[in-house]
């Protein structure tokens, strides 16, 4: 990718200031440049976003900000990803139907639930599966009412799969469509069932939740569509945890933090939600420092205005600060799958130093077989659709191991540097 052009689309996509003069971060860039960035946009979820920004602007027509070729292509996602809404609209209502029939307690976990307060339109997201927290008493019923539909449990490789979660896959697994790639509506989706908003203690940082989620939860509504949510400082909180877990395990996709911006950026000044927020967050060990820590990298990364109220209680520790400041963006920027120099930051949230000396060593040399990333097969799959399978997952190892040499490089460049810098800020 262009870093350059990457910087320079997330500073247009900032949430305060003049749209149009943002947008100006992207200009003076040639056609070269952009096709070198549209793989990194399109995982970073943003491609949409800002051509929502250039339209707004009035900058898309002829001899706009972008370049022709590169408007028409993200029209044409757009496009596709609005004909996937349509579908996804319908396998959503389903979804809700059959886990009320079957007696289910649940509240929707981001997608649709994030229009409007998150995303001004659900076409501009990339969604690929289905969010559901499902009380424990009631898993079993969920579960059962998905495979039902036709999904069935995903086996996720050793140290994938967080306590607690059901990965639901549709039959069959299909491979990446061809008309429309990412934002195809064939593109086979998921659905993940939490039974807890914090679910990774394997990373070592035991974040404390609300006990009583679902018993507070709000209706809502999308499209027509009624469903049960998270009410508004759980879905909040939700979001950051969401975005703290992502960090911690490398790479997190800008538009999280994006949307969490945006949600600022409306709510700001709403002091009456931020002081209940604060009253459910505060007791929560380790929540009020994951919150400073996302809510900052939003502020620094999309110019989010943070409430004062908020600086006031949820204030990362010093090292975190020192992190974001310094590596915040460089880690945002990394294509996926990311950079291991947020282990500085996983470091701050570990009390006991042999936990953290094992997580260290488990994320800097991770041994565990790689996740699979193509369906395990099927007697009826030809020979020829099997060896391409085999042969798509062995490139996914090959690249990982790619990724795993080349980030633990960079860890070690920086990590005499990081060590100054914080011996440094606490003098």
């Amino acid at each position: 990718m262009n870093r350059a052009l990457a910087q320079g689309i997330v500073r247009a996509l900032g949430v305060t200031g003049v749209p149009r003069d943002r947008l100006r971060a992207v200009q003076g860039f040639n056609a070269a440049d952009w096709q070198r960035t549209l793989a990194w946009l399109d995982d970073s979820a943003l491609g949409l976003y800002l051509l929502d920004a250039v339209e707004r602007a009035g900058a898309g027509g002829p001899g706009g900000i972008l370049p022709a070729a590169i408007r028409t292509r993200l029209a044409q996602n757009l496009e596709s990803n609005r004909l996937r809404l349509a579908a996804m609209k319908g396998e959503f209502r389903a979804l809700n139907w059959h886990l009320d029939a079957a007696g289910a307690e649940y509240a929707v976990l981001k997608g649709f639930a994030l229009v409007p307060d998150y995303c001004p339109d659900a076409a501009l997201r990339s969604q690929y599966d289905y969010d559901y927290l499902v009380s424990p008493r009631t898993a079993a019923s969920a579960e059962a009412a998905l495979e039902n539909l036709g999904y069935c449990r995903k086996v996720q490789s050793p140290g994938h799969e967080p306590e607690g979660v059901s990965l639901m896959a549709p039959r069959p697994l299909g491979p990446p469509a061809a008309d429309g790639g990412f934002y195809s509506a064939s593109l086979a989706r998921g659905v993940e069932l939490h039974t807890k908003l914090w679910e990774y203690d394997a990373d070592g940082v035991r974040v404390e939740t609300p006990p009583d989620v679902l018993e507070r939860r709000q209706p809502a509504a999308w499209e027509g569509l009624s469903f049960p949510a998270l009410d508004g400082t759980d879905a909040l909180l939700f979001q950051v945890l969401h975005a703290f877990h992502h960090l911690l395990d490398h790479w997190c996709r800008l538009s999280c933090f994006l949307e969490i911006a945006r949600f600022l950026d409306r709510r700001h000044a709403d002091s009456d939600f931020w002081e209940r927020f604060r009253a459910r967050v505060q007791p929560l060990g380790y929540a009020p420092e994951v919150t400073g820590l996302v809510l900052a990298m939003a502020g620094s990364l999309f110019d989010a205005p943070l409430p004062r109220e908020v600086s006031r209680w949820a204030a990362p520790p010093p090292a975190v600060s020192l992190w974001v400041q310094h590596y915040g963006l460089d880690w945002a920027l990394a294509p996926f799958p990311g950079s291991k120099l947020s282990l500085f930051v996983h470091a701050a949230f570990v009390e006991d130093a042999h936990t953290w000396r094992r997580i260290r060593r488990a994320r800097l040399f991770p041994w565990h077989r790689p996740a699979q990333v193509v369906g395990a097969g099927d007697p009826a799959v030809s020979p020829v659709a099997a060896w391409k399978s085999r042969a798509e997952q062995w490139r996914f190892v090959l690249g990982r191991a790619r990724f795993h040499f080349g980030a633990l490089c960079e860890y070690g460049r920086h990590l005499r540097r990081w060590n100054r810098m914080v011996r440094a800020g606490g003098r």
